[in-house]
Protein backbone atom coordinates (compact mmCIF):
# COMPACT_ATOMS: atom_id res chain seq x y z
CA UNK A 1 0.00 0.00 0.00
CA UNK A 2 1.36 3.59 -1.02
CA UNK A 3 1.86 6.25 1.83
CA UNK A 4 -1.78 8.14 0.53
CA UNK A 5 -3.62 4.67 0.74
CA UNK A 6 -2.28 4.66 4.62
CA UNK A 7 -3.41 8.22 5.08
CA UNK A 8 -6.66 7.44 3.72
CA UNK A 9 -6.97 5.44 6.41
CA UNK A 10 -7.10 8.21 9.14
CA UNK A 11 -10.83 8.98 10.21
CA UNK A 12 -12.09 12.29 8.27
CA UNK A 13 -11.86 14.52 11.50
CA UNK A 14 -7.97 13.69 11.95
CA UNK A 15 -7.66 13.93 7.90
CA UNK A 16 -9.39 17.73 7.92
CA UNK A 17 -6.23 18.97 10.59
CA UNK A 18 -3.25 19.81 8.25
CA UNK A 19 -1.21 19.82 10.86
CA UNK A 20 -1.87 16.41 12.24
CA UNK A 21 -1.68 15.31 8.88
CA UNK A 22 1.51 16.56 7.78
CA UNK A 23 3.31 14.78 11.07
CA UNK A 24 1.08 11.68 10.29
CA UNK A 25 2.78 11.71 6.79
CA UNK A 26 6.08 12.45 8.20
CA UNK A 27 6.11 9.39 10.26
CA UNK A 28 4.39 7.04 8.05
CA UNK A 29 7.15 8.22 5.31
CA UNK A 30 10.14 6.90 7.62
CA UNK A 31 8.65 3.75 8.41
CA UNK A 32 7.82 3.34 4.41
CA UNK A 33 11.35 4.16 3.94
CA UNK A 34 12.71 1.11 5.76
CA UNK A 35 10.23 -1.49 3.75
CA UNK A 36 13.26 -1.70 1.34
CA UNK A 37 15.88 -2.60 4.13
CA UNK A 38 13.77 -5.10 5.80
CA UNK A 39 13.19 -6.85 2.77
CA UNK A 40 16.75 -7.40 1.52
CA UNK A 41 17.53 -8.79 5.59
CA UNK A 42 14.75 -11.15 5.03
CA UNK A 43 16.88 -12.20 2.04
CA UNK A 44 19.49 -12.28 3.69
CA UNK A 45 19.08 -14.30 6.55
CA UNK A 46 17.11 -17.16 4.65
CA UNK A 47 18.95 -20.83 4.02
CA UNK A 48 18.67 -20.48 0.52
CA UNK A 49 20.44 -17.71 -0.13
CA UNK A 50 22.64 -16.96 2.96
CA UNK A 51 26.73 -17.47 2.70
CA UNK A 52 29.87 -17.46 5.28
CA UNK A 53 28.64 -15.78 8.41
CA UNK A 54 25.09 -15.11 7.32
CA UNK A 55 24.48 -18.82 7.15
CA UNK A 56 26.59 -18.85 10.62
CA UNK A 57 24.00 -16.84 12.38
CA UNK A 58 20.94 -18.39 11.49
CA UNK A 59 22.49 -21.40 12.91
CA UNK A 60 23.57 -19.50 16.06
CA UNK A 61 19.83 -18.91 16.35
CA UNK A 62 18.77 -22.27 16.16
CA UNK A 63 21.75 -23.22 18.83
CA UNK A 64 23.57 -25.13 16.23
CA UNK A 65 27.68 -24.75 15.24
CA UNK A 66 29.24 -25.29 11.84
CA UNK A 67 32.59 -27.70 11.57
CA UNK A 68 35.95 -26.48 11.37
CA UNK A 69 36.05 -26.20 7.38
CA UNK A 70 32.87 -27.26 6.41
CA UNK A 71 31.52 -25.59 3.16
CA UNK A 72 28.30 -23.27 2.84
CA UNK A 73 26.55 -25.82 0.96
CA UNK A 74 27.41 -29.14 3.29
CA UNK A 75 26.37 -26.91 6.14
CA UNK A 76 22.85 -25.78 4.49
CA UNK A 77 22.29 -29.30 3.88
CA UNK A 78 23.15 -30.06 7.55
CA UNK A 79 21.11 -27.11 8.41
CA UNK A 80 17.97 -28.14 6.31
CA UNK A 81 17.96 -31.79 7.68
CA UNK A 82 18.33 -30.51 11.05
CA UNK A 83 15.03 -28.31 10.74
CA UNK A 84 13.27 -31.35 9.18
CA UNK A 85 14.21 -33.47 11.85
CA UNK A 86 13.16 -30.65 14.47
CA UNK A 87 9.84 -30.36 12.73
CA UNK A 88 9.32 -34.57 12.38
CA UNK A 89 5.87 -35.62 13.32
CA UNK A 90 7.23 -38.29 14.97
CA UNK A 91 4.96 -41.05 13.31
CA UNK A 92 6.48 -43.87 11.17
CA UNK A 93 4.39 -42.26 8.31
CA UNK A 94 6.43 -38.97 8.59
CA UNK A 95 9.46 -40.66 8.94
CA UNK A 96 10.72 -40.49 5.05
CA UNK A 97 10.16 -36.86 4.79
CA UNK A 98 11.89 -36.10 7.93
CA UNK A 99 15.11 -37.96 6.23
CA UNK A 100 18.03 -36.26 4.75
CA UNK A 101 17.94 -36.06 0.95
CA UNK A 102 19.08 -39.78 -0.71
CA UNK A 103 18.83 -41.39 3.45
CA UNK A 104 16.84 -44.21 3.99
CA UNK A 105 16.07 -46.16 6.77
CA UNK A 106 14.64 -49.46 7.62
CA UNK A 107 12.75 -51.39 10.27
CA UNK A 108 15.08 -54.44 10.98
CA UNK A 109 12.29 -55.69 13.87
CA UNK A 110 14.82 -56.09 16.45
CA UNK A 111 15.57 -52.72 17.80
CA UNK A 112 17.60 -51.53 15.21
CA UNK A 113 17.59 -49.42 11.79
CA UNK A 114 19.53 -49.94 8.82
CA UNK A 115 20.66 -46.96 7.56
CA UNK A 116 21.35 -46.20 3.91
CA UNK A 117 24.52 -44.98 2.58
CA UNK A 118 26.70 -45.65 5.31
CA UNK A 119 28.21 -42.65 7.09
CA UNK A 120 24.95 -40.63 7.50
CA UNK A 121 25.43 -38.34 10.54
CA UNK A 122 23.06 -40.30 13.12
CA UNK A 123 22.01 -36.87 14.86
CA UNK A 124 19.95 -36.23 11.68
CA UNK A 125 18.35 -39.59 11.81
CA UNK A 126 14.52 -39.66 13.05
CA UNK A 127 15.20 -42.53 15.24
CA UNK A 128 13.50 -43.21 18.90
CA UNK A 129 15.61 -43.44 21.92
CA UNK A 130 16.98 -46.68 22.61
CA UNK A 131 16.63 -47.80 18.70
CA UNK A 132 20.41 -48.62 17.27
CA UNK A 133 21.51 -47.95 14.03
CA UNK A 134 23.49 -50.54 11.75
CA UNK A 135 25.29 -48.82 8.58
CA UNK A 136 24.61 -50.56 5.34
Amino acid sequence: MELSGYLSLFPGASREKPRFMALAEAVLRQAADLIPLVRSMQSAYSFSQAEGIQLDAIAEAAGLKREPGMADEAFRRYLLAKLKLWTWDGTNEGVPEALPEGVTLSDNGDGTVSVSPAGTNPDLLPVPAGVQTVTE
